[in-house]
C-alpha cells in the first residue's frame, strides 16, 4: 500500500516510523520529524529540541537521526521494501530520504533479529554484571559496527579499560561544574509520572534510579546529590562494572561522518539487544573538547573524532524511556520529493 495523496500516511508508512522513533538521542530529546514525498519517507532534524550546551554543533544530534534511519532501513527491508537512502546534508534544510522501492527479497535472518530487536532496546542506566562476554558476541558486535567513514574500537580487559576512568571522571568534573550542563539536563528529566506523561521525552527519573517525585524536589535532590565528585565516583564504578567499552570514531567531523557513526552504534546496540546485552552511554569525555582530544592524541588518531562511548554488560531492564506520538513527529503536509543522484544504498 503506498501512502495517499493527501499527505496522510499510510498505516505501513505510520509503523515504519514508530519503528524509526525507538532510536536512542541524547537525553532522549527525540529530536526529529518525518514527512511523506513520492513512496519515500523523510527524516528531518528538529532543532527546537536539540541541546546547545552539551551539543553546541549538533553532532550527537547527527548521531541521533543516524540511529533513527538505521532502524528505518532495517525496518523497511523487513516489510518487503529495498530501501535506498538518500542523505542530503548540505541544503539548507538537511534531510535523510529513504525511497521505498518494492522487493522480492525476503529479509535476511540477520535483519529479522535486529527488527524484533528494535522494541525491546534500551538504554539501561544502572550497574551491571561484568561477567565476560563471550568471544563470538563481541565478534559479532564488531561485525554489526562496519559503516563507512566509521572506527569502533573494543576494550574487554580491566587494563584496557582503565585509561577511561580519568577521562570520565575529568568529563565528569567539568560538566557537573557547569551550571548551565546541569540545568539543560534537569530540564530533560522527568521527575514525575505526570510529567512523563505529559511531555513523552526526556529521561524519566526512574530510568536513573531515582524515585518518582515533585519537580521541585527533584530539582534540589540533583543539586543536593549530582555533586562532580559523586558523578566521578559512580561513573567510576561503572566501567568497573562493565564487561566491555566501545568506543566509536568519526574519521571527519562533518554530517555524513556522524549519521553513519549513529547507524553504526544502533546495529551495534541492536545486535547486543539480541544477545541479552545491555548497553550505555559514557559519554562524558567525548563531550568535553579538552578530554577529547586527550583521547585522540592517546590514541594517535590525528583528525579522527571519537564521539560516542558505550558500556556493556548484562543487568535487567530498566524503566523504559518514553516515545512522543506519531501525530506528534509525523507532519500530515506533503513536502516537494527531492530528486535523487547517486543512491548511497
Amino acid at each position: 500500500m503506498l501512502p495517499s495523496t493527501s499527505g496522510i500516511l499510510s498505516s505501513p508508512y505510520r509503523d515504519l516510523i514508530r519503528l524509526a522513533t525507538l532510536a536512542p538521542s541524547g537525553h532522549n530529546t527525540q529530536p526529529w520529524f518525518f514527512t511523506q514525498g513520492d513512496r519515500c519517507i523523510h527524516l528531518h532534524p528538529d532543532q527546537s529540541r536539540r541541546l546547545p550546551v552539551v551539543d553546541p554543533d549538533d553532532h550527537a544530534l547527527w548521531i541521533s537521526l543516524g540511529c533513527a534511519l538505521e532502524n528505518l532501513a532495517i525496518a523497511t527491508r523487513c516489510t518487503g521494501f529495498s530501501p535506498r537512502i538518500q542523505p542530503q546534508l548540505t541544503t539548507e534544510h538537511p534531510v535523510l530520504s529513504v525511497y521505498l522501492e518494492p522487493s522480492d527479497i525476503p529479509p535476511s535472518p540477520t535483519d529479522l533479529a535486529l527488527q524484533e530487536a528494535i522494541s525491546q532496546r534500551q538504554s539501561t542506566r544502572c550497574a551491571y554484571d561484568p561477567r565476560e562476554i563471550p568471544a563470538d558476541h563481541l565478534q559479532r558486535l564488531i561485525q554489526a559496527s562496519q559503516q563507512t567513514g566509521v572506527q569502533v574500537r573494543l576494550f574487554s580487559t580491566p587494563d584496557a579499560m582503565a585509561p577511561f576512568i580519568a577521562w570520565v571522571r575529568e568529563g565528569n568534573r567539568q560538566q557537573f561544574s557547569d551550571r548551565a550542563f546541569v540545568e539543560e539536563l534537569m530540564q530533560w528529566i522527568r521527575f514525575s509520572r505526570r510529567e512523563v506523561q505529559r511531555h513523552q521525552d526526556g529521561i524519566p527519573s526512574r530510568a536513573i534510579g531515582m524515585p518518582y517525585v515533585p519537580r521541585w524536589l527533584g530539582k534540589r535532590l540533583m543539586t543536593w546529590f549530582a555533586t562532580p565528585q559523586s558523578q566521578a565516583q559512580q561513573f567510576e564504578q561503572r566501567i568497573h562494572q562493565s564487561s566491555a567499552l566501545l568506543l566509536f570514531i568519526a574519521d571527519h567531523h562533518d554530517r555524513p561522518h556522524w549519521v553513519n557513526l549513529g547507524r553504526s552504534f544502533q546495529r551495534v546496540a541492536l545486535t547486543a539487544t539480541s544477545l541479552d546485552l545491555k548497553h550505555a552511554h559514557l559519554n562524558m569525555p567525548c563531550e568535553v573538547l579538552s578530554v577529547r582530544s586527550q583521547m585522540q592524541q592517546h590514541f594517535e588518531l590525528g583528525n579522527a573524532q571519537p564521539l560516542l562511548l558505550i558500556r556493556l554488560g548484562y543487568a535487567n531492564a530498566m524503566p523504559r524511556a518514553p516515545r512522543r506520538s506519531l501525530d506528534a513527529v509525523i507532519q500530515a503536509r506533503a513536502m516537494d520529493d527531492p530528486s535523487p543522484s547517486s543512491p548511497s544504498e
